[in-house]
């Protein structure tokens, strides 16, 4: 089974997976290597889950991700994703795009938690207890978690409600929530440490990823990092003064995927937006092979605002309309000698 990244899960770690049910094994650890998510290691059962969390951190590398499936007291599993700071952006973006493909070709019912973890410790038995305490508290939600409550509000008033009024106002909010790493990739993008985001929808997970992110040596490099038969938003800094926010829709596309990243479009470039990143100029097209040098310069000369002050002068000195000459009245011409 491959997501559209094309990772997909070895038969060898789904098998080891299916006998783990019925054998004392605590841990099941897994990595992407190559074009697949393979086996690393196992580890036994050994006293209770807590005890045993004890083993993992030394399993853990500091610069190398990986999944972990960590056997509750029951027939239930944890799924962990440790993705440490120091991994390469690439490896980053290939573990959270990855991570539904991987839940949903080994069983997405046997996973009764989802954890996430940035450090070695984050897995410990008192990195767990930290983890449980914040899923378990009351604190109130933050101001994202309370966007996204109205988020779920407004998408099932529209199912119940399916006015045009409605839809529209559906349509106009909609939006999916970045994945730690999109959200990352975004913020490095409005720092100006990077020129280059491409993000995709996750229609399984429900969120936004991001597939690259990277700073461009040349705006001829632009059209081969678009995917051709897939839809995609790509957030590029043309110069150190404008944004473009790019729609890639390619007519090989699905319908329904076309259907969803119109959908989601314009609540994007709000996140965008709200993430500090101003948007100057908005671009759509079916094929990324468009994409040219001199095609870029031509759309941002053309949509560019122009400067203050600008728009004044060029009123100023562009010709005033001239009337025309009513119908059989010949021009007026002045009287010799006057």
């Amino acid at each position: 089974m491959a997501h559209q990244s094309g990772i997909g899960v070895s038969d060898k770690l789904t098998a080891r997976f299916r006998d783990a049910h019925s054998e004392p094994v605590r841990v099941v650890q897994a990595q992407i290597v190559g074009e697949s998510v393979e086996l690393t290691t196992t580890v036994p059962q050994q006293g209770g889950f807590i005890d045993d969390l004890a083993q993992v951190p030394a399993m853990l590398s500091s610069t190398e991700p990986s999944y972990l499936l960590v056997r509750l007291d029951s027939d239930k599993w944890l799924f962990a994703t440790y993705v440490p700071d120091a991994a390469p952006v690439r490896s980053k973006m290939l573990y959270a795009a990855t991570k539904a493909t991987v839940a949903k070709a080994l069983g997405d019912s046997y996973f009764a938690e989802d954890m996430f973890g940035t450090t070695p410790s984050d897995f410990s038995p008192e990195g767990y207890r930290l983890y449980k305490a914040h899923e378990d508290s009351s604190a109130p939600l933050t101001e994202r978690e309370l966007e996204m409550e109205r988020i779920r509000d407004l998408e099932s008033h529209a199912a119940s409600a399916p006015s045009i009024d409605s839809r529209r106002s559906h349509v106009a909010s909609a939006q999916y929530p970045l994945d730690p790493n999109a959200e990352a990739a975004l913020r490095d993008f409005a720092r100006g440490t990077i020129n280059f985001v491409l993000l995709a929808i996750d229609a399984a997970s429900e969120v936004v990823v991001a597939s690259r992110a990277e700073s461009l040596q040349s705006h001829a490099e632009l059209a081969a990092c678009i995917p051709k038969d897939l839809p995609s938003y790509v957030l590029y800094w043309f110069d150190s003064s404008t944004t473009l926010f790019i729609y890639s829709c390619p007519t090989a596309s699905s319908v329904r995927n076309r259907m969803v990243y119109s959908t989601f479009r314009h609540g994007l470039i709000v996140t965008a937006t709200q993430m500090g990143i101003n948007v100057h100029i908005r671009l759509e097209l079916d094929d990324p092979q468009e994409i040219t040098p001199d095609w870029l310069e031509e759309e941002v000369r053309s949509r560019a605002q122009p400067e203050p002050g600008a728009a004044a002068a060029a009123s100023a000195t562009k010709p005033k309309f001239k009337r025309p000459m009513p119908p059989n009245r010949r021009p007026r011409t002045c009287a010799p000698g006057t």
